[in-house]
């Protein structure tokens, strides 16, 4: 028989996890020996190498690793409310409204407001494309999951003709880059890095969204919705509401981690 395990304290919680890398790294090493021959020290350290070997590595790594976090973050509030999300990646694609920005834009207005139109465009486009389903859901209790699952072959349909259309914006000679030589709508680089400024604004957004979820009314009602959608209705909670609402945010993290 299985039970649910109460409480765990934070030091035994901690060791679990970090059992259970040190297993996942010694299963890996016996498995890479015994199918390749190839020495496991060797492979981590071109591992380590690859992640920190230079301070160009570096700041790779850590913008990769921001923006895998940003994504997750995306998906946490609506997971917790317990509606299944699967449609990040369309969100995402969603902000190629900040492109749209920069192609279109590029020689009208000045950097900063183009960067201002890209911000909200993006932001925009990811809380609709999470919008649209989260209307449904609420509305009609249409199943989120392939909802938003099929939104993401539409938005990589809609990317896709239009990567082909700006494929060399304006003549510029470099395929996929949007302004390089006027550098309009491009962010600006921070502390000497051009990834520094999407790496801060990913560890703000991360301490904003915990406090959002575990003190404030929002966070509360998110979290009873998730547990019951009876007891929530019950207490008052307009369900239809919170599940809306949670999904724009959803979206629109989802919209900023394409802008990033």
């Amino acid at each position: 028989q299985i039970s649910k395990r109460g409480a765990v304290s934070r030091k035994k919680s901690l060791a679990i996890r970090l059992a259970a890398i040190v297993i996942a790294i010694i299963v890996c090493a016996v498995i890479t020996m015994v199918t390749t021959g190839t020495d496991p020290f060797a492979v981590f350290s071109a591992f380590i190498n690859g992640s920190f070997g230079t301070e160009r590595k570096l700041w790779i790594f850590l913008q990769n690793t921001a923006i895998l976090l940003i994504i997750s973050l995306a998906v946490t509030p609506a997971f917790k409310m317990h509606c299944w999300n699967l449609g990040a990646e369309g969100q995402v694609l969603a902000a190629m409204a900040a492109a749209a920005c920069m192609v279109l834009l590029g020689d009208k207005v000045s950097s900063n407001v183009i960067i201002l139109c890209m911000i909200v465009s993006a932001i925009a486009a990811g809380a609709l494309w999470a919008g649209i389903p989260a209307f449904f859901k609420a509305k009609f209790n249409t199943n989120e999951t392939l909802f938003t699952l099929m939104m993401n072959y539409v938005a990589t349909q809609i990317v896709a003709y239009f990567s082909v259309v700006w494929e060399n914006p304006k003549g510029s000679g470099n395929i996929g880059v949007i302004n390089p030589n006027t550098k309009i709508g491009w962010f600006p680089d921070l502390f000497g890095s051009k990834y520094a400024l999407n790496i801060l604004i990913v560890a703000l957004l991360t301490i904003g969204l915990y406090i959002y979820l575990n003190y404030s009314k929002h966070g509360y009602e998110i979290s009873v919705v998730g547990e019951s959608e009876r007891t929530a209705r019950y207490v008052g909670i307009k369900v239809e509401k919170v599940i809306i609402r949670t999904m724009l945010i959803s979206g629109a993290i989802c919209g900023l981690a394409g802008l990033l």
